[in-house]
């Protein structure tokens, strides 16, 4: 790894004219590399500095928390070291905003169920999409809620890794570390591909991508995250595209007639190993208590 690229050296000038011991930076280049090493493997793109946004270092310290299984404290280090790594390098004009600024310490080290959206939201935002009667953003839509796959699967998606029949259809995804899965298309999705690629075929492009912008090239992760953003504001519901992940891994488990066990969720989102899964169940938990206690003397 090029530390000075990263201006991973600079910094640690920096912290020893600040006087840190050597033990603590020793500690700091380590959860800055580790950082950098999970932006690079989760959304394969070069690290760049700047590119960093809030949301990423929300996701990492989800991903400590629930895939990682790492105690509170241990993340809260490893916050404060990027919290410091990200205002030293906007301070010293390398960066133009701190992506970390905002980012809260977690209160507690008990494993907590991903956020998602409430049957409600999910509706309101459904509602909306489909009103738009854009094919591109229903497509979006029912790929992040019906498949489960992740943007930087969505946006990797190619003709070749799609079937569609009149009574079924699959979805070829190649997730992490080219791990291959193969995700039934529900009747939903189905339609919403069949509509888009009929608007698709007139863009006359030999482009092997399924999701195209009106420019004919390939949707990119800012692109959607710029879509979502539309929906958000448009509706009042902050939107994340995990928060779609979340909802349809809670969905599955929460329906009897889907007959899905922590395997299958493993299976269909991908995950390296099934800790990842369970933490879905304490979602369902959560469910399930709300149901106990709704229950009502009449």
């Amino acid at each position: 790894m090029d530390t000075k690229e990263y201006c991973i050296d600079a910094f640690v000038e920096y912290l020893e004219a600040n006087d840190k011991a050597s033990g603590t930076i020793k500690t700091y280049k380590k959860n800055i590399k580790d950082f950098i090493k999970y932006y690079i493997e989760t959304y394969g793109e070069d690290f760049i500095p700047d590119n960093v946004i809030m949301m990423d270092l929300k996701d990492y310290r989800n991903y400590l928390l629930n895939v990682k299984r790492q105690k509170a404290s241990t993340i809260n280090n490893k916050i404060a070291t990027l919290k410091q790594y990200f205002s030293f390098l906007q301070t010293s004009h390398i960066i133009t905003n701190d992506p970390s600024k905002n980012i809260k310490k977690i209160r507690t080290n008990k494993p907590t169920a991903p956020k998602s959206f409430s049957k409600k939201e999910f509706r309101k935002i459904k509602r909306h999409v489909y009103k738009s009667q854009k094919e591109l953003w229903i497509l979006v839509f029912e790929l992040l809620s019906k498949t489960g796959v992740r943007v930087t699967e969505l946006i990797k998606i190619q003709l070749v890794d799609i079937t569609v029949g009149e009574r079924s259809g699959n979805l070829r995804v190649i997730g992490k570390n080219n791990k291959e899965r193969n995700i039934p298309l529900h009747i939903d999705v189905r339609k919403a591909i069949i509509s888009y690629m009929e608007i698709r075929d007139k863009l006359l492009t030999d482009s092997d991508f399924l999701l195209l912008s009106e420019r004919k090239a390939p949707f990119t992760r800012s692109g959607i995250y710029k879509m979502l953003k539309q929906w958000g504001n448009n509706t009042n519901i902050k939107i994340h595209p995990h928060k779609f992940r979340h909802y349809f891994a809670t969905s599955l488990l929460n329906n009897p007639n889907a007959n899905a066990d922590i395997n299958t969720i493993q299976y269909l989102m991908g995950h390296e190993s099934i800790e990842s899964s369970a933490v879905y169940l304490h979602a369902r938990e959560e469910d399930l208590i709300k149901s106990i206690d709704a229950i009502d003397d009449y």
